[in-house]
Parts: structure tokens; sequence; C-alpha cells
């Protein structure tokens, strides 16, 4: 098995038509703090492989209250509200809490710019070497689910996500594919991402927690890379039958509406970009990794990729405080 070449999920990129929406939810019941702001140049829409103007011109980096992973960048962009249970490519973010969950739940059902979904109940993955843990989850503006996790036990196989915060960071990115044994394959292939937890199902809470017809097959796997534990951030990769997913085309230069972008920590990104390169249906939005002069990123090379299933994965050599 090949070495894993991510580190930790530095940063999810949403993009809302109203961006000013985002940050009160973000700011005020979760309680996060604004880490940074800056401008989208040329630049940066070469290494994102996007249209210029497309992603407005600024963005804003926020964080769990002194966090060095998990955040969540908000620029302006297209709005994605599935039709159907679950958005497609990157749906959203899982994000782990260390205190009063059904608190949190009630502060932002009280905020008009946030659309609870489910409300907090348990769930059982003790069978599979996880925990008992407590979640809800709603839409935020943009259309992307925010999905907040509190440990009610101890896993066996693994420590749970832990923070400093009550609200603490990102610790899970869910990818939804209709194409689950290519997608894995690929971050496996290409990065080298290892699984840590595979489950299947067909009926019980997960089919209940998204309004999924009992007997239909959901696939499950976890791939992280070579931080320690699991909570510095991984792909929580879900695989459902096509009916299920929101269609959503992938436009080549223009991000995905609501959650549009995982960025990711490398220690070699020269050794990453070579992998990328050589996996069939992966597309490099430069030929080369990029030296940006501001922002998070800024001392150390980026590069930006679209997977053979659309969704676009940024690679750092550091991010913020890494």
């Amino acid at each position: 098995m090949n070495a894993p070449l991510t580190r930790a999920l530095a940063c999810v990129t949403i993009a809302t038509e109203h961006p000013p929406a985002l940050l009160q939810v973000l700011q005020g019941p979760m309680g996060w703090e604004l880490c940074g702001e800056g401008v989208i140049d040329a630049a940066r829409e070469a290494v994102w492989g996007v249209a210029p103007g497309s992603a407005g011109d600024r963005y804003w980096l926020l964080r769990s209250v002194g966090a060095e992973r998990g955040m969540i960048r908000v620029l302006r962009g297209a709005e994605r509200w599935p039709q159907r249970p679950i958005g497609a490519r990157w749906s959203g973010v899982e994000i782990v809490v260390m205190e009063d969950i059904d608190g949190l739940c009630a502060r932002l059902e009280a905020m008009p710019q946030f659309r609870i979904a489910k409300r907090p109940r348990n769930a059982d993955f003790t069978e599979a070497g996880a925990n008992v843990h407590r979640f809800f989850y709603g839409r935020a503006p943009g259309g992307t689910h925010l999905m907040f996790t509190m440990a009610v036990t101890r896993a066996r196989d693994y420590d749970f996500p832990s923070a400093d915060a009550p609200v603490g960071h990102v610790f899970s990115a869910p990818l939804v594919s209709a194409e689950f044994t290519r997608t894995r394959q690929c971050y496996a292939d290409a990065l080298g991402m290892a699984s840590i937890l595979a489950v299947q199902m067909t009926e019980g809470l997960w089919h209940e927690s998204w309004n999924l017809e009992a007997g239909s097959p959901v696939d499950l796997d976890i791939l992280r890379g070579d931080a320690p534990g699991i909570g510095h951030g991984h792909i929580e990769l879900q695989g459902y039958e096509a009916k299920w997913i929101d269609p959503a085309p992938v436009v080549p230069d223009r991000f995905d509406g609501g959650s549009c972008l995982a960025t990711y920590t490398v220690p070699d990104l020269d050794a990453a970009c070579a992998r990328l390169r050589a996996h069939p249906g992966v597309r490099l939005c430069t030929a080369e990794p990029q030296r940006i002069g501001t922002g998070p990123d800024a001392g150390g090379r980026t590069l930006c990729f679209v997977a053979p299933t659309g969704e676009r994965v940024e690679l750092c050599e550091r991010f913020g405080a890494f």
C-alpha cells in the first residue's frame, strides 16, 4: 500500500450568494472567529482552475477558536440547495462538538439563516469499532449541510475527535459518489489515503437520517492521511445509488455551489503532483504547484486538481499555522 501523501484537512471552502449570512452563522451560535480575509486575484483563480470573477473578489477564513486545522473559507458564488436527500461531491462538513449539542441546535434553529433538517439523536457504530455519538444537521447559507457530532461513548478502535472549544473544528469532509469504488481507488492510489473504517448499510438510522428507502445500499469508508489520530481531518466517502444524489453537473471552470473545495496539507507536494499526474482521469488545474504571495498558504506552494468524479481538491505545503 502506498504511504499517505496527505496530512491534515486544513480547510473546506463554501460558496454562497450571501457571505455575510454564513459568517453570522459561524461567528454567532458556533462561536468561531474570523482569522483572515483576502483578495481572490488572478493567480489564485489560476491555481483553483476557475474563471475570472466566478468566485467573487474576496474570501473570509474562519476557525474554531485557536484551532490550526478544519477551518472554513467563505467566498461568493453559486448556491446549491439539493432537491434529493444527498448533495453531489463535497456535500458539506462535519464539526466536532464538545458540550451541549442540544443547546447548539436550539441556537442555530433560532437563526433565519439556518434550516434544521434533523434534530439531535444518537447513532451507534460500536459494532464497526467506532462509538455512540449524538448528532444533528441542517443547511447553512449556500445550501451546504453542516453536521455537528458529539461523542457519547469512547470508540473501541480509535480516539474520537476532540477540540479545545465547545464547538470545534471540521474533522470530516463528506464526499458523495454514485461511483464509490472508482472514487475510493482514486484517493487510495493517487494520494495513498488509508481506510480506517469501512461499513455497508441497507437500513437503520443512516437511512432514517437521510430519508433513504430501506434496502438501498450505502457504502461508507473513512479515508485519512498521515496525521496522528483521526481528529486532524479525513474524507468520509459515501456511496449511494444515483437516484438519491442530487444532480449537479460539473462545470469545468466553476466551483460547485455550496461546499466546493477541500484543502489538505501535504509533506511532499512534488511527490503528490507526480502521482496525480499519472492517475487516469485526474485533471491538474496548473501544470506545476504554484507559489502564491498572500493568504493562509503563503510561504509554500499550492496545487489544485479535479478528481475523476468532478470534485476539486487543493493541496498545500503549508496553511495557516501548519
